[in-house]
């Protein structure tokens, strides 16, 4: 009876056509589109509803293994083939229920444009592209239900198969993937809490507006500075070409060490109630894990994250410690300044003010230390013409140049040792020690290796009370003596 009426209609128009090509078409002929169209777009809407009410049952049994963590990790060393792995059932009808809105809103802009006498187009020809648009996409979700069935049937067969024979393998992976994710979460979920802060601050006043002003022009004095540093040092030792490399490779790394320093003295104001600093280490343990896991293509390497004898898990509980930590602390912040609890405007002028001497401060610190790592790598020279005056402070604060050096033992607390004046010069250098050259094991310098490790990833943080806390031991040393190389 439907296809009667179609064809009656179609019929109809044919003949009210002042020909088979008609420039132009009736308001009645346009109202008759417009209704074809909206009502082929509900009934599809409405077929895709009762294809997902159908399936629900199989789509629920299917979720209740695609979720779990085994099936990721059967999935992420492909026993699952590809076509396989994507069983939501909600996103697929999502993808189809775009598709067909977005087809929709096509044609009811091409039936706009014919109203408007901006296109001519022959009524049946445009009568039975809305035809088509209605079978085509009905033809799509009777093959989703049809694909969707066959496939989750398939995916689960193999899924049990799999794990059968490989339960141990996927179990230790599945464990590794969700330390993974949890760390991922973890350091998204605070930068979301820090972005909510800055918005909620931005609202009311423009202070971080003037401290990222004010960074971005402290930013490029340290820079100019590092820059002049390295040009003297090379009028002074003539170095090859493969250290002045290593000049620039240590400017780098002054300049993220500094920007997370400055960065550090922008929330200066907040610092009472929010630490940075341990937002900027999760956001570093999660580079560190990335670097490590993530491909070019920014996808996860499984195998090498089962192979590894990195232990990934053991970053997890310090990580969401921090994060959740970070969050409260952002949100009490947040919900003050939204309830106007605290009045952003007057702090603005005193704490750009501040901002900039603790900057010239640290400017004056780090371009020191950054001279003294120059001097520790160039080539030694019995005679010089350098006439460019330092700035000294005393003599307990002048840094001795390592040339080379390989650590080879670790040392007790308080413990005299030529060899840790040697690795108290390279923690001054690299900014993790400010006390005096003694080559004393002493507990600044206990803390200072503890920096050190925590920036290398060596240990987690947890360690504070524990051996591994500031000890000097075979992965700490190898670390140091690789970058030293």
């Amino acid at each position: 009876m439907k296809k009667f009426w179609i064809s009656l209609i179609g019929l109809w128009f044919f003949v009210m056509s002042s020909s088979a090509f008609a420039a132009s078409l009736t308001t009645w002929q346009i109202d008759e589109f417009n209704k074809k169209l909206d009502n082929n777009r509900v009934q599809l809407l409405k077929n895709l509803d009762d294809s997902k009410q159908k399936l629900e049952s199989t789509a629920k049994e299917n979720s209740a293994i695609t979720e779990t963590s085994l099936f990721k990790a059967a999935s992420c060393l492909w026993a699952i083939s590809e076509e396989d792995q994507d069983l939501d059932f909600n996103k697929l009808v999502s993808w189809l229920q775009e598709t067909i809105i977005n087809e929709y809103i096509k044609l009811d802009w091409d039936i706009k444009r014919l109203n408007y006498g901006l296109t001519s187009e022959d009524p049946i020809v445009f009568w039975n592209t809305l035809d088509t648009y209605y079978n085509q996409n009905a033809q799509k979700i009777s093959d989703l239900e049809t694909d969707y069935y066959v496939k989750a049937t398939k995916a689960k067969e193999n899924f049990l198969a799999y794990v059968d024979n490989n339960k141990d393998l996927l179990n230790w992976l599945a464990v590794k993937l969700d330390a993974f994710e949890l760390i991922q979460n973890s350091a998204n979920n605070a930068t979301k809490a820090l972005d909510a802060f800055s918005w909620a601050i931005n609202k009311v006043s423009t202070l971080l507006k003037d401290l990222e002003k004010a960074r971005e022009e402290v930013e490029a004095q340290y820079e100019a500075q590092l820059d002049k540093i390295i040009a003297e040092t090379i009028a002074k030792y003539q170095p090859s070409w493969e250290v002045q490399a290593q000049y620039y490779v240590n400017k780098e790394n002054y300049m993220a060490k500094f920007r997370t320093e400055i960065k550090k003295a922008e929330f200066y104001l907040f610092s009472g109630i929010f630490d940075y600093e341990k937002y900027e280490n999760l956001l570093e343990k999660k580079a560190n894990i990335d670097k490590q896991f993530l491909g070019s293509d920014k996808n996860l390497d499984c195998s090498l994250l089962l192979t590894t004898s990195f232990n990934i898990t053991r970053y997890t509980e310090w990580v969401q410690e921090s994060s959740n930590a970070i969050i409260e602390w952002l949100n009490l912040l947040t919900d003050a300044i939204e309830d106007e609890r605290i009045n952003m405007s007057i702090l603005e002028t005193p704490s750009v003010t501040y901002f900039q001497k603790d900057a010239e401060k640290l400017i004056r610190n780090s371009a020191r230390k950054f001279r003294n790592m120059l001097e520790s790598i160039s080539p030694v020279q019995e005679t010089t013409t350098w006439d460019v005056v330092e700035e000294t402070n005393s003599a307990a604060e002048s840094t001795p140049a390592v040339v080379s050096v390989t650590f080879t033992q670790a040392f007790k607390k308080n413990q005299y040792h030529e060899q840790v004046k040697t690795l108290q010069t390279v923690l001054k250098n690299w900014w993790y020690y400010n006390g005096e050259i003694t080559g004393v094991y002493s507990p600044a310098t206990i803390e200072a290796v503890y920096h050190f490790q925590l920036k290398e990833s060596i240990i987690t943080g947890n360690e504070k009370d524990k051996s591994a806390y500031g000890w000097f031991g075979t992965a700490t040393r190898a670390r140091m003596n690789a970058l030293l190389q």
